[in-house]
């Protein structure tokens, strides 16, 4: 397996422009921060997007989830397919705060998530309505048995 992606990444790496997006977006499981770096290019006019990474953020004991150890990791990752960060000329990824630093290190523009930011306005207007949804959202735990849910038809 592992021969199989250095393969891939010798692809990908041969076929990288110059200049390049890079779209990147983090979640965090059992305490580890992840995040997953896609490049963002065209061929011959064609849009083209491959993963390079997806992995734990912090490499080191000093490593936080600031903007600075964002930018050391992509630094990291577009070395290993003989690119610099200097060859990105923009960021897409949500409007979180670490983003929004990141691009600003790194002198390119942020092109913000438009789900994310859809996901937001809607929390932001159900919030009138938080009691009613958290006796629907009690109810449907208690309907996730069979049992409950036949009652229901």
């Amino acid at each position: 397996m592992e021969s199989v992606a250095q393969l891939v990444g010798l692809d990908i790496a041969g076929e990288l422009p110059d200049r390049f997006g890079l779209m990147l977006d983090g979640w965090s499981h059992a305490s580890v921060h992840y995040v997953a770096v896609f490049v963002c290019y065209a061929v011959d006019g064609v849009a083209k997007y491959a993963l390079l990474s997806m992995a734990p953020i912090i490499q080191e004991p000093n490593d936080d989830l600031s903007a600075r150890t964002h930018r050391e990791y992509l630094a990291g990752v577009l070395e290993t397919f003989g690119k610099a960060l200097s060859d990105c000329v923009y960021l897409v990824g949500d409007n979180c705060s670490v983003n929004k630093r990141l691009a600003t290190i790194m002198q390119v523009p942020l092109v913000e998530c438009a789900s994310h930011r859809l996901n937001l306005a809607v929390r932001y207007h159900l919030e009138q309505y938080e009691e009613d949804l958290a006796v629907v959202q009690a109810l449907m735990v208690k309907l996730r048995t069979l049992k409950q849910s036949a009652k229901l038809r």
